[in-house]
């Protein structure tokens, strides 16, 4: 895994061993960032249930100005560690260990405001409207900007959800991007 444009173009991202991780590839993450291209510049990234970070980083990469990780695996979290170091990024970057609908709370009482909120949880647990309908109660999401839930093709969601239409929706093998926005 890379990351594929930006100031860290080509350099490596680790991602741990295993099955746990399904880190977005490089076609479908090639197609979400043409498609946030005009979110990109000077944006706060917040990527939920973050794995490998890949997300947040490549948007760093890409001229983001700052990105929050949360991820609940220790082990997961300690390799999106070991990549914002390797990158450089430290300054840019904060991750935490916690679940995420805690997390999104938490932020919600700091009055945090992100212009790209991205989700790709584990296809088994079928939580994205939960956390969306969460990330609407926290007051995360800034004026004018987007949510991106990566998921099973299978997984239906809805039209709306709370105050936040689905304005796009993109299909690749199995995975689907929904995106939402005001």
């Amino acid at each position: 895994m890379r990351i594929i444009a930006g100031t860290a173009k080509g350099k490596t991202i680790k991602c741990r061993k295993g099955t746990e991780t399904r880190p977005t590839m490089d076609r479908v993450k090639e197609s979400l960032f043409s498609i946030l291209m005009p979110y990109i510049e000077d944006s706060r990234v917040l990527d939920l249930f973050s794995g490998t970070g890949n997300i947040a980083l490549e948007a760093i990469s890409r001229g983001a100005k700052k990105a929050v990780m949360i991820e609940k695996d220790k082990e997961a979290l300690r390799v999106i560690i070991e990549n914002v170091n390797n990158l450089g990024f430290e300054n840019q970057c904060r991750a935490y260990k916690n679940e995420v609908e805690r997390a999104v709370e938490i932020l919600g009482k700091k009055r945090e405001k992100f212009d790209i909120i991205f989700m790709d949880p584990p296809y088994i647990e079928e939580v994205c409207t939960k956390v969306i309908k969460a990330v609407e109660k926290a007051n995360l999401l800034a004026e004018g900007g987007i949510i991106i839930c990566e998921h099973h093709k299978y997984e239906d969601m809805a039209e709306k959800i709370g105050e936040f239409n689905q304005v796009d929706e993109r299909t690749y093998g199995k995975k689907t991007l929904t995106f939402y926005a005001r």
